[in-house]
């Protein structure tokens, strides 16, 4: 090419006439080359089983599953499981694979060209595919069929595992929660018999002893109250039977009717005496009620006092009778009142056991709601782990007679007829590109390097110089034409 030159697409055509035995020679050489090449290509032939992963309702109807992961989780963790070097390269040396290569190289190198052969896809959700591409349709349909018998015996071992390996570490969970179990029963047991009387169940028994305790102590105390004054009478009617009578009472009255008027004073008095120190007792001193008790008792001594100077003399011998009789009398209320005492005694401080179990109820009760909470809490907890684990027994079971999740051939691995690869067709058409591209840029490559003068524009641009005359082409004219 000259440098400043401005081509015209005529100009271009020219030099491809120029130059096209430099198109045409390396292009038919490079199309035969291309055609050999072709010719000595080795046909490679796949084999691939079509699988279907299949669900089955019994596993979701009757157990929950124990362990969820995805289709395609599980179809990589088997892949991965099924294609390792122990597996491949028993395979290997069963079916006798790559000879040639066993011999020349290590055999690491074998195994990773055995799983560039394999094919592993996912073609749908639940759907994938297991082909084995080799020289011979024969070995092909061996390989895949042997991958895909190893595929449906990963995933049952698998799941198998998987379901053990949940049974087993449920089982570890049980009997971890019913130790737990048992340890707070204990401790609940060991509370409620330690605070017997004092737990919450207990609170309406003990109120209702606590007001029946009492109840019975009112009437106790008014029953100690009765005995007093009684004996407070009795002890006013020994004091008259006792004291000094006049003996020369009137005569014409008689001894029964004198007796018993003083002792009609004598009683009357008594009891004024005693309803007096029980109204002091119960009542304040300025009381109206007491006042008028005071005023009674002393108009009933100066009667009894009056009545007892106008006795008559003799009858000594019926008052000491009468004074043993009331002495008697005395000693049996004392014994009563100090039995009714003890008692008082007693039921005092079953009062004070009853409302010292009221109080400490709310706290008991705090402290009883804490120990049940997680006594009932492990009891969720053990109750929910024993279902899991009867689930997964038989989820294992399940899987153990394959009723579970399963992998289903939907389509066989066949024998290939016809070469998966190479394309004969496509590695011929892109030779025969390479081989056109490469000719026209060596013809272009020539021509560029050519600077040969050929027209008047070559001359004036090449060499700044006008051209001044020019010869034309003077073909070539045959013999006999110039006779």
């Amino acid at each position: 090419m000259i440098p400043g030159r401005t081509y015209t697409p005529r100009d271009i055509l020219k030099a491809v006439n120029r130059r096209r035995r430099w198109i045409v020679v390396p292009f038919l050489l490079l199309s035969l080359l291309t055609l050999g090449y072709v010719l000595s290509l080795t046909h490679n032939y796949r084999s691939v089983a079509t699988v279907q992963v299949l669900p089955e309702p019994a596993s979701n109807t009757f157990v929950r599953a124990t362990v969820q992961p995805t289709v395609g989780d599980r179809l990589s963790s088997i892949g991965q499981e099924t294609l390792t070097r122990t597996r491949l390269e028993a395979i290997i040396a069963e079916l006798d694979l790559y000879p040639a290569m066993r011999v020349n190289t290590v055999m690491e190198s074998v195994i990773n060209r055995m799983r560039g052969d394999i094919t592993f896809q996912m073609t749908d959700r639940d759907v994938f595919i297991v082909g084995y591409t080799a020289k011979e349709p024969q070995t092909a349909l061996t390989v895949a069929d042997r991958l895909t018998a190893l595929f449906l015996e990963e995933n049952a071992r698998n799941r198998g595992q998987r379901a053990e390996a949940a049974m087993a570490f449920l089982g570890t969970q049980v009997e971890e929660a019913r130790r737990q179990l048992e340890e707070q029963e204990k401790r609940v047991e060991t509370y409620r018999l330690r605070y017997a009387g004092q737990l919450p169940t207990q609170l309406e028994a003990n109120t209702q002893e606590l007001n029946n305790t009492q109840i019975r102590l009112r009437q106790l105390q008014d029953s100690i109250a009765r005995d007093r004054d009684q004996k407070l009478f009795l002890q006013r009617q020994l004091e008259l039977a006792q004291g000094p009578d006049d003996l020369a009472g009137t005569a014409g009255r008689s001894a029964g009717g004198a007796d018993s008027a003083a002792s009609g004073a004598a009683a009357e008095l008594a009891r004024a005496e005693a309803e007096l120190q029980s109204a002091e007792m119960r009542l304040t001193p300025e009381h109206p009620d007491l006042a008028r008790a005071r005023r009674r008792v002393e108009s009933l001594r100066d009667r009894a006092a009056t009545e007892q100077a106008g006795r008559p003399a003799g009858g000594e011998r019926r008052v000491n009778a009468r004074a043993r009789e009331i002495q008697g009398q005395i000693e049996l209320i004392n014994r009563q009142i100090v039995g009714r005492s003890d008692e008082e005694r007693e039921l005092r401080g079953k009062i004070a056991d009853y409302a010292r179990r009221v109080d400490a109820t709310p706290m008991r009760e705090s402290e009883l709601a804490a120990l049940t909470r997680d006594y009932e809490d492990t009891t969720r907890l053990y109750s929910s782990l024993l279902q899991r684990q009867q689930e997964a027994t038989m989820a294992a079971d399940l899987e153990r007679k394959a009723i579970g999740d399963r992998f289903r051939v939907i389509e066989p691995a066949r024998l290939p007829e016809k070469p998966f690869s190479p394309s004969r067709r496509n590695h011929f058409a892109v030779g025969l590109l390479v081989s056109l591209f490469f000719s026209i840029g060596l013809a272009a490559v020539i021509e560029y390097r050519d600077s040969s003068l050929r027209t008047e524009e070559d001359v004036f641009v090449g060499l700044r110089l006008p051209v001044l005359a020019t010869i034309p082409v003077l073909n070539k004219v045959p013999a006999g034409r110039m006779r």
